[in-house]
Formats: C-alpha cells, sequence, structure tokens
C-alpha cells in the first residue's frame, strides 16, 4: 500500500470532530503555544542530525531496526510522538503491517513536510502527519492501538501530563511504549512519571540500563488505578 494512500479502516477523529479527509498534514493550532514551559527542546534544525544511526548508537546505543520491534506489528493505529528527524519513523513503515495506519506527530511543521516527501514513496502502513503537543494530544478519546513515545517525555514541559494524554487516546487493550533517556532526564523528574505509568498501565515488558529506560505497557480492559508503593513515593515526591 502507498503511504499516501487513505486509509480503508476508520481513521481516528481529529479533537471531537470528525477527521477530514486528507490526513497528511494535520495543523492543530498549537503549535508553540507552549514552548516557553520548555526546559530544553532540541532545535528543529538538528533533527535530521540526532537522527544519524552512528551517532544515536553511540549516544544511546539505539538500533532502529531493532528498537521498533518493542511496538506491536499489528493491524491498527499506531501514533508516534515527536517523530523529529524521522529515526524511527522510517524503520515503524517497514515494522508495521500496510493494513496499519500511522500517525506522526511533530510540533515543527517543516520537519513533517521534509518527512512526508522522504518517505512518500515507501510502501507499508498508510503514513499521515499531524503537527501537534504530545502534552494536547489532537485525537479522540479510545481512537488509537499503540502509542509510541520515543524519547520525546525528557524534553516536554509536563511529561506527567503527556502520559495521561497517551492513556486517553489508546484504546482498552492498547499499547504505550516508551523510550527513556537517562542523561536528559533527571531521576527527581523522571520517577514520578514511571510511577504514574505503573499506576494507569500493565507492565508487559521492561528494561532499564545504564543509558536507557524502555517499556511496553497495556492499557487495562478496565480503567483502574494499581495502587503501588513505588507510586505513593513518587507522589510524596512531586514532579521534579
Amino acid at each position: 500500500m502507498s503511504s499516501n494512500a487513505a486509509p480503508e479502516r476508520d481513521s481516528p477523529s481529529v479533537g471531537s470532530e470528525e477527521a477530514p479527509a486528507d490526513l497528511s498534514v494535520v495543523t492543530t493550532g498549537q503549535e508553540g503555544t507552549r514552548a516557553g514551559r520548555w526546559r530544553w527542546r532540541t532545535p528543529a534544525a538538528l533533527y535530521r542530525l540526532i537522527s544519524t544511526p552512528a551517532l544515536r548508537a553511540v549516544l544511546g546505543w539505539d538500533l532502529p531496526r531493532w528498537d521498533v520491534r518493542w511496538v506491536p506489528a499489528e493491524p491498527g493505529t499506531c501514533l508516534e510522538v515527536g517523530s523529529g528527524g524521522g529515526f524511527y519513523t522510517g524503520p515503524l513503515t517497514r515494522h508495521l503491517p500496510s493494513s496499519a495506519t500511522l500517525l506522526s506527530l511533530e510540533r515543527h511543521h517543516g520537519s513533517l513536510t521534509d518527512l512526508r516527501s522522504r518517505l512518500a514513496d515507501r510502501p507499508g502502513p498508510t503514513l499521515r502527519q499531524v503537527c501537534g503537543d504530545g502534552t494536547r494530544l489532537p485525537l479522540a478519546t479510545g481512537s488509537v492501538d499503540v502509542v509510541f513515545l520515543g524519547y520525546c517525555l525528557e524534553e516536554m514541559p509536563d511529561p506527567y501530563r503527556a502520559v495521561a494524554e497517551a492513556h486517553r487516546v489508546l484504546r482498552p487493550g492498547g499499547r504505550l511504549v516508551v523510550f527513556l533517556w537517562r542523561p536528559a532526564i533527571t531521576r527527581r523528574r523522571r520517577d514520578p512519571v514511571l510511577a504514574r505509568m505503573h499506576e494507569l498501565f500493565d507492565v508487559e515488558r521492561e528494561r532499564s540500563g545504564p543509558q536507557n529506560i524502555r517499556l511496553c505497557l497495556r492499557r487495562p480492559d478496565l480503567d483502574t488505578v494499581h495502587a503501588s508503593p513505588v507510586a505513593s513515593a513518587a507522589g510524596t515526591a512531586g514532579r521534579g
């Protein structure tokens, strides 16, 4: 299936309205509205540089063709939050089946346009670009099967809210896949976010290394919150 082909399956709605016929590039009007709260944000001009495989292998021990295996290769809608220079977007188009839809969300519209041109003729899942904010996802509740947060929570002003938004847009039984780079997010800021993930989701797979933390989580079929000593301790610590 061509990446520009319109999906035959139902597409997630944008906000509370019906999705437009062409979701190739959807602008939500939220770009830059929360920029003043970012502690650090990679400049868009550096997206292509930091997506260089050799550099990422050194800095984060990242091998994209292997890393995307954390994402379930199933039909449905996969939302990649913070696609940037497309480090994982290209491998995801090879990993996901042609019956899937890949939504690539990024705040910088120019990066989405560049990414679309580079992946326009690539076979694989239907690819759509969405210009928006990971803490205010422009998607309907329960409209997504997988949310992939690959090294983007570190740069968000409110990663706690981003996790809540991922939970909101995921259907019951959907998966949240998270990659965190330890050097970019302090433990004081990271632990409450991880605790919240463990409260909202069931852990299917988790791996912590000296550089990275990676998780594959499942949203329960019923909305339940898991109480845990880790979550209680993190709650008293506050958001770092």
